[in-house]
């Protein structure tokens, strides 16, 4: 009796430390999500002026560095819980204060059906 009990005592423990949401890992295992397309500065520009919604994933405490007039900041860690502030029908020029974050968040984007471009780091968008 006292093996019966232990093993559901077991049973109970794994249960509950189990997570009740989906993953949310930009992989799936090892492998890596697909690149979004990247763009230039001018390309950028000439997007976000004829309606392309400019997505910027820089932490909040550095935001205030990458600031681009018209920009909407969602920090990326925060950006799968925000996917709804991001719209579906506009194309999406991702970028962040230095290059890193934004190739992640367009994979994650585009895995997530978003038509979105990846800038770069925010100095992309004042290059020539």
């Amino acid at each position: 009796m006292a093996r019966i009990g232990a093993l559901t005592l077991l049973l109970a423990l794994g249960c509950a430390s189990e997570p009740t949401e989906a993953p949310t890992s930009t992989t799936s295992g090892s492998e890596e999500l697909p690149a979004a397309p990247t763009l230039t500065g001018p390309e950028a520009r000439a997007l976000v002026a004829d309606g392309a919604f400019l997505l910027d994933v820089t932490r909040a405490d550095r935001a205030a560095e990458s600031f681009v007039e018209g920009r909407t900041n969602i920090p990326f860690p925060e950006l799968r819980d925000r996917l709804a502030e991001v719209p579906r029908d506009r194309i999406v020029v991702v970028y962040c204060l230095n290059g890193r974050g934004s190739p992640r968040a367009g994979a994650l984007l585009q895995a997530e059906g978003y038509d979105v471009r990846v800038l770069g780091a925010r100095a992309n968008w004042d290059a020539e």
